[in-house]
């Protein structure tokens, strides 16, 4: 890309044969934008799409086997990281993986390292550098269940988490999972007529399964 003029706004970019001459292409960043302001995310998306068919044209113009490069896609909408946060019963924090904690009512164990990408480009425009090595920790059931609003779950990367640990918790499998949790935690307060967070954890273990 940058031999043909671009360099994108985004390090470590990725760029993937699929099948044929269809690829997938991951090689946009946005910076300082705010998650929650439709404003802001419509001109990232807009910045964005620009950005990668400057990408694809800078590509193209190499000639040889990039010369028939073209967009067929992009994604509906940009992905956005982080929004406006839920605090739960519960708090995972950069302890949580700097000790590898556990938890009686654990319903998810996370193996997955702390990966912050860039937020300032000015300072890089890749994944910064863990602060502490990680270790395998718990998410507790509680983690899911607001602690200001009644019946209000969440699950996937909106869980209750700070800047590091949602950095390492927000990936797909744990997402899967947690997402199966909220559903039969909630399944299991409407039955008995109760909040989520008075179900008792004797009967949500069981049926929820614990952290393996």
């Amino acid at each position: 890309m940058e031999r043909g003029g671009k360099s994108p706004a985004y390090s470590k970019s990725t760029l993937f044969q699929l099948r044929d001459d269809l690829c997938a292409m991951m090689a946009n960043h946005e910076y300082g934008v705010l998650g929650i302001n439709a404003r802001d995310v419509t001109a990232a998306t807009l910045r964005a799409r620009g950005e990668v068919h400057a990408l694809v044209a800078a590509l193209r113009s190499l000639g040889g086997p990039w010369s028939r490069m073209r967009v067929v896609a992009t994604a509906t909408q940009i992905g956005v990281r982080e929004g406006r946060p839920v605090r739960g019963r519960y708090v995972v924090t950069a302890d949580a993986l700097r000790e590898g904690r556990r938890h009686e009512d654990a319903v998810c164990r996370v193996t997955f390292g702390a990966d912050v990408h860039a937020t300032d480009p000015t300072k890089g425009k890749g994944i910064g550098r863990s602060p502490f090595r990680t270790k395998p920790y718990d998410i507790p059931l509680r983690v899911l269940i607001s602690a200001d609003a009644d019946n209000l779950l969440m699950a996937g990367r909106r869980i209750s988490g700070d800047f590091i640990a949602h950095s390492s918790h927000r990936v797909t499998g744990n997402g899967v999972r947690l997402g199966e949790v909220a559903g039969a935690l909630a399944a299991l307060a409407a039955l008995r007529g109760v909040a989520p967070r008075d179900v008792p954890w004797n009967e949500a273990g069981a049926r929820l399964g614990a952290a393996g």
